[in-house]
């Protein structure tokens, strides 16, 4: 027996293997952003039910491009019930890193302050230093009912990127809501809603009526 020629036989198939798995992850990910940029999330959730694609990709990035359809489709509970199981998996620092604040996000947004606190002790230990500022005062805005950052929001606004000032005039919004101040609460929450009609351009706001 050859066990020479075996071996190189062993490695070309290990090879081809390889290239083969790559190759079809490169396509599945192609028909998933289409599929995604679309509108289509349903249909990305069937190309994820594929059984080669479960097969090909990590445990991790599959429920990463289910999670991002199920907020899409704001299913909240499959999407909390994914969070959880990937908050349970193994993974490296830079995927962690990005669950967390994914995940810190979302309970804010539901309004889980617990869930959200608890990811937000582990970001103290894993964030960069504006990522976790950042946390830090999402946290105490939303859960705390905190307005200290008023004087400091406005102040980046004044030299905001369109792509913050969304953001940073919601944020205001909700803060002076926190004080008590329901006319300067209502004016943010205009002008973000402004800046939003104004970058999807004309006609975002309804148009006129034309009878």
């Amino acid at each position: 027996m050859d066990w020479q020629l075996i071996g190189i036989i062993l490695v070309a198939l290990c090879v081809i293997s390889l290239v083969y798995t790559e190759v079809q992850k490169r396509l599945v990910f192609s028909r998933y952003e289409k599929l995604f940029e679309r509108g289509d999330f349903e249909g990305c959730l069937r190309l994820l039910d594929g059984p080669l694609v479960r097969l090909i990709y990590p445990r991790y990035n599959l429920l990463y491009m289910r999670l991002n359809a199920q907020m899409c489709l704001q299913d909240d509970e499959e999407s909390r019930r994914i969070i959880d199981e990937m908050l349970g998996l193994s993974t490296n620092d830079e995927q962690r890193l990005v669950l967390l604040l994914r995940a810190f996000n979302f309970f804010v947004e539901q309004q889980d302050y617990v869930r959200a606190g608890e990811l937000l002790k582990e970001l103290r230990q894993k964030a960069a230093p504006e990522q976790l500022a950042e946390c830090e005062r999402t946290y105490a805005i939303f859960a705390e009912k905190s307005s200290a950052y008023i004087e400091e929001m406005e102040a980046e606004l004044r030299r905001a990127g369109s792509a913050d000032q969304t953001k940073l005039l919601y944020l205001l919004s909700v803060q002076y809501e926190n004080k008590g101040d329901a006319r300067l609460a209502n004016e943010y929450l205009e002008r973000a809603q402004g800046v939003i009609e104004s970058s999807l351009g004309p006609g975002a706001g309804g148009g006129e009526d034309r009878g």
